[in-house]
């Protein structure tokens, strides 16, 4: 053993002479000796020295510090190593596992201790693991740790949060589709129902017109027969009193003191045409001073009668009846309320004149209209003459004083003729009209020259 004694380090010169191989010791701890040679003031001192050469720690402690990162965190420490060991985290497979090292620390002796931590996400089953080596000795020292998978999705309260957030969610939706899908259901159903009401009621609607029209029909075809009988001169069949009823065909005239200034009467009063300009005519106050109008001669209070007036290639007109007190100055609408029964022809188009018009689908053009006036029933009615077919019925009206033939006539294209008619057989005035057999008294006149293709017997 070399002897110590006081000595300046300034005037030391050290030199390593030699190191012998490590030997072991009582702690477990292996150390090397080094014997340093001191040179001190012109002689030399020898020291030995003993150092630690390598040193294996303590066993790996691991503990859980909670939950991190959906995860949990782990620690792993170990204390007593000489030299730095290596420290490494494994799973069960034995892939490295990146870990966070806390800073490495030696105590007083020399001893290191180091620290590592990692997050572990996952049921681990046998792993993973905590390997710290010496490198020097080759010699290591591992612990496991094995977490159950429920901890886990406690690790992720968030998510369980969400799963059941979501779960809530689309029962909610899923109520709520249901919920309006019954809603949706129930209308459809409920305006099916309605379409189903509605389509019933107008097809009862459209069978009650049907009925309605075929009665009206029927009545104007039974009016039509009874006015052929009446024309005839025999007894009508559907009367069960079997009194003869008188219907006659009226020979119709034009007034002249009743007809606009721009309408033009023929020497005969049966046919009007519209002028360009106005004639120079007393203003009586039987005249019509704004519409194109003028009157029959003939009037009526009582019984059936019957005109006929030809149209041919007559673009405006209007034909009926009228009150004999009708106002005749100024712009009149001509309508039942104002004392006018009427059917108009205007814009190719076919109206009855009331409020409102009424236009009336007729399949062709009328080239001869016949009016049929029951003046105790309070009926108009008007027929196609070339077909026997009916036109229309006014609304039933209560006539009280003279009713007068009515026409006006809006364009200046062709006249309108009233047509003639002359003594039947049984004292009763029919209309010329072809296809009906007409009785009629001697006469020197040939009724075919005033129009054509009339019948006789």
């Amino acid at each position: 053993m070399a002897t110590s004694r006081p000595f300046l380090l300034l005037d030391l010169l050290v030199y390593l002479i030699l190191v012998q191989l490590p030997t072991p010791c009582s702690d477990g701890k292996f150390y090397e000796n080094a014997i340093v040679e001191l040179k001190v003031a012109g002689g030399f001192q020898e020291c030995r020295l003993l150092y630690p050469s390598t040193a294996l720690g303590s066993d790996p402690h691991m503990e859980m510090k909670g939950y991190e990162d959906g995860g949990i965190h782990v620690d792993c420490t170990s204390t007593g190593w000489y030299p730095q060991p290596q420290m490494q985290w494994r799973d069960a497979k034995g892939h490295s596992i990146p870990a966070v090292a806390a800073p490495v620390v030696a105590d007083e002796a020399g001893l290191y201790a180091v620290a590592a931590s990692v997050v572990l996400r996952g049921g681990s089953g046998e792993g993973p693991s905590c390997t710290i080596k010496n490198s020097l000795i080759s010699q290591e020292k591992t612990a496991r740790i094995s977490i159950a998978g429920p901890f886990f999705r406690s690790a992720q309260p968030w998510i369980t949060a969400l799963a059941a957030t979501l779960l809530a969610l689309l029962l909610l939706l899923a109520g709520a589709g249901y919920f309006l899908w019954r809603q949706q259901e129930e209308k459809k159903a409920l305006s099916q129902e309605k379409d189903r009401e509605q389509e019933e009621k107008e097809k009862a609607q459209a069978e009650k017109e049907q009925e309605r029209n075929a009665r009206e029909k029927l009545q104007e075809e039974l009016k039509w027969r009874k006015i052929q009988y009446m024309t005839r001169g025999e007894k009508s069949s559907a009367y069960a009193g079997g009194e003869k009823s008188s219907a006659y065909a009226a020979d119709v005239r034009l007034d002249p003191d009743t007809a606009h200034p721009e309408l033009y009467l023929s020497e005969d009063q049966r046919s009007v045409r519209r002028g360009p300009s106005q004639q120079r005519v007393p203003d009586n106050p039987e005249r019509f001073d704004c519409h194109p109008c003028v009157l029959g001669l003939a009037s009526f209070t009582s019984g059936k009668h019957y005109w006929e007036v030809e149209v041919e290639n007559v673009m405006m007109w209007t034909v009926g009846v009228c009150r004999d007190g009708v106002e005749r100055k100024g712009q009149a609408l001509l309508v039942p309320q104002n004392g006018f029964w009427t059917l108009e022809m205007f814009g190719n188009q076919y109206r009855a004149l009331s409020s409102p018009d009424r236009i009336l689908p007729l399949k062709e053009r009328l080239g001869r209209v016949g009016v049929f006036l029951d003046y105790e029933a309070g009926d108009v009615s008007f027929y196609n003459m070339r077909d026997r077919s009916h036109i229309y019925t006014c609304p039933r009206s209560v006539f009280s004083g003279p009713l007068r033939p009515f026409f006006r006539l809006g364009s200046d294209d062709s006249p309108l003729f009233i047509c003639p008619a002359f003594t039947g057989a049984y004292g009763i005035t029919v209309p010329e009209e072809d296809g009906l057999i007409l009785h009629r008294a001697k006469t020197h006149n040939r009724p075919q020259d005033q129009c054509p293709g009339v019948r006789e017997t």
